[in-house]
């Protein structure tokens, strides 16, 4: 493996997502990458080059700082848009890339489910058709990865490592959304998705299938990875730098806001650490380099079926440890139900989420601050609505091409380039999980937990006095609206 990637150029989009800064610093650490090309855009006002900075001010290179500090060297910005034609490429850096880049990784996606869709299908679906249009003009091509993501055929329950069709091919989808202008189309989008939850899952299979139409000869593969939480081992364990899915889930829980939840506790957890996902996705470029397929073998990343965990698992896991781990700020104390069906979510939210809120805005006002706690459960709530198709359902996975994967690996590289699930401990893994999220998401320092602790101590105290008034008014009602009838 570190000889396959020996040299090479590799052409990378997403590399300023969380799944691409893994991916770079892999790379750079553990082999001697010739060069990588990151496609990036302005965003948010920040040029490419301060976004370039950004990745590299991440605790995560501070490993490769340390080993290899003339890192940046191997590094080439190539500025450009997928959502825009050819990529938005300059004619110079895209002749450089045909010459220089050997291995192509798409891991370039807009992952907001409730992106609308014409920007969705502009970066997911017309990106991937570009990154394959340009994949088959570079000279010395040795491997193409599209990162897809193992839900996106969720309106399925058994999901095998092949080709689906889909109602709408990639590219009517395209032409689509040229000849609708947004409002139409933001109308039309709950009809054109049909059974798919979101637009995130609904374009990725659009991608697929122009993968599947314009692949041709080229060497791709298919990397569909599950729910992708903080790394496992390396180059730090625990980290992360967002709050998306089961992560987001857990910080709600241990500041004390989230307290209800929709969902089957007993289904299948289909979380993956990112850094093993990434050590998959490395190899099958290296397989596919490397061997002929009669059509491009697709990966679903997926905690293996001999070695699985559960909601549950992941949810009692987390009280078990957030106990010695409580957030410096979080503003009640931590409990939480998770509950089957919709209607007991919509009863306990009102009283375990509104009322408080209500409440704690109504303080706010009387004490001249702005309120804020209603705004942020709407934010709960919608958070809520996009996890519960994914806990409520169960899903099955194939993954025989990832144990192949796997067993083609030398015993070095096994080690170097590590991602078997059937070898996790999952009572680490997310034990690590809180201390990552505790430390790199949140911000609190270690040092801070002795204090964290006391206040945990106060606020359950605290909870347990209030639910001693509470259900001692509620009682004192009760009482006397029985005394009435009665007497």
């Amino acid at each position: 493996m570190q000889m396959f990637y020996k040299d090479k150029g590799i052409l990378l989009t997403g590399g300023t997502g969380f799944f691409g800064k893994i991916i770079i610093e892999k790379l750079l650490r553990v082999t001697d990458v010739g060069q990588i090309y990151l496609l990036i855009r302005s965003k948010k006002g920040k040029d490419i080059y301060t976004r370039l900075d950004d990745i590299f001010n991440d605790p995560i290179f501070d490993q490769l700082k340390t080993f290899k500090p003339k890192y940046r060297e191997k590094i080439t910005i190539i500025s450009g848009d997928c959502s825009l034609p050819a990529l938005g490429i300059c004619s110079t850096e895209r002749e450089q890339i045909k010459e220089q880049v050997n291995i192509v990784i798409h891991a370039a996606a807009t992952v907001r489910f409730d992106e609308k869709l014409k920007m969705a299908i502009a970066i997911n679906v017309n990106g991937t058709k570009e990154i394959l249009k340009l994949a088959k003009e570079i000279h010395h091509l040795k491997a193409v990865v599209h990162v897809s993501t193992a839900f996106a055929h969720c309106n399925r329950r058994y999901i095998e490592e092949k080709f689906y069709n889909s109602s709408l091919s990639g590219d009517n989808a395209c032409k689509l959304c040229e000849c609708l202008d947004d409002h139409t189309l933001n109308v039309l989008t709950p009809t054109i998705i049909k059974d798919y939850p979101n637009t995130y899952t609904y374009t990725k299979v659009l991608a697929e299938d122009v993968v599947q139409q314009y692949a041709g000869n080229l060497p791709i593969t298919v990397f569909r990875p599950g729910i992708v939480i903080t790394t496992y081992r390396e180059p730090v364990a625990g980290w992360i730098d967002n709050m998306y899915g089961p992560c987001g889930i857990i910080v709600g829980i241990g500041s004390g806001v989230l307290r209800v939840f929709s969902g089957q506790v007993d289904n299948s957890a289909n979380v993956v650490p990112v850094d093993l996902c990434v050590n998959a996705l490395l190899t099958s470029a290296w397989d596919i380099a490397k061997n002929k397929y009669d059509s491009p073998p697709i990966y679903n990343y997926v905690p293996d079926a001999s070695n699985r965990t559960t909601w549950r698992d992941y949810i009692e896991y987390g009280f078990k440890y957030g106990k010695d781990l409580p957030l410096r700020k979080s503003i009640w104390y931590p409990r939480f139900t998770v509950v089957p069906y919709k209607w007991q979510f919509y009863i306990l939210s009102f009283l375990y989420h509104t009322v408080p809120a209500l409440f704690m805005d109504l303080l706010m006002l009387v004490i001249g601050k702005k309120p804020r706690m209603l705004k942020i459960y709407r934010k709960i709530h919608k958070f809520c609505a996009v996890m519960e198709y994914f806990s409520a359902n169960e899903f099955k996975f194939d993954n025989d091409n990832v144990r192949n994967l796997s067993s083609k690996l030398e015993a070095t590289d096994k080690q170097l380039f590590a991602f078997d699930m059937r070898q996790l401990s999952w009572t680490e893994l997310f034990q690590i999980n809180l201390v990552g999220l505790r430390l790199y998401v949140v911000k609190d320092d270690p040092s801070t937990i002795p204090e964290s602790i006391k206040r945990h101590d106060r606020l359950k105290l605290l909870h347990y006095c209030t639910l001693l008034v509470v259900y001692s008014l509620v009682l004192v009602v009760f009482y006397q609206i029985l005394k009435s009838f009665l007497f």
